[in-house]
């Protein structure tokens, strides 16, 4: 992991830690379930391949598509309908659901964050830079 990634990772860590006010609301700790969602994909999507493909870990992905699906809520509260649940993953329809009942805490808690750079933070500069930059690239030109 370089550093840029390593500041990605800084990043998500603490809106993630900042999210613990969705764990004592109710007897369901909605970041966990969140997370926990994330991390069945993250675990689906890398099945049979190598982990040497991935600079990030399992739970570093599921924690960044956590934030990522939260604040993409925070931003929009109308971008998914129940419909999409059949070509989505199931944490953004939940994610949705609990900004929907939360947004407050949830604003609260995130004060001092960036909504825009959270609902933009891209899996593939996480799980490889190389790749990321060869995109950017490409766009550039």
């Amino acid at each position: 992991m370089n550093k840029e990634q390593k500041q990605i990772k800084k990043v998500i860590d603490k809106a993630y830690s900042q999210l613990h006010v969705l764990s004592n609301i109710t007897w369901t700790p909605y970041r966990d379930e969140i997370f926990d969602m994330n991390k069945k994909d993250e675990k689906r999507h890398r099945y049979n391949r190598p982990s040497s493909d991935f600079e990030a870990s399992i739970n570093d992905c599921a924690k960044m598509f956590t934030v990522k699906n939260i604040a993409e809520s925070l931003l929009n509260v109308e971008k998914w309908k129940v419909k999409d649940l059949i070509n989505i993953r199931k944490s953004c329809l939940y994610s949705q659901s609990v900004v929907e009942n939360y947004k407050d805490k949830i604003l609260d808690a995130w004060k001092d964050q960036d909504l825009k750079y959270l609902a933009d933070l891209d899996y593939i500069a996480l799980i490889d830079w190389k790749y990321h930059t060869e995109i950017l690239e490409r766009r550039s030109a």
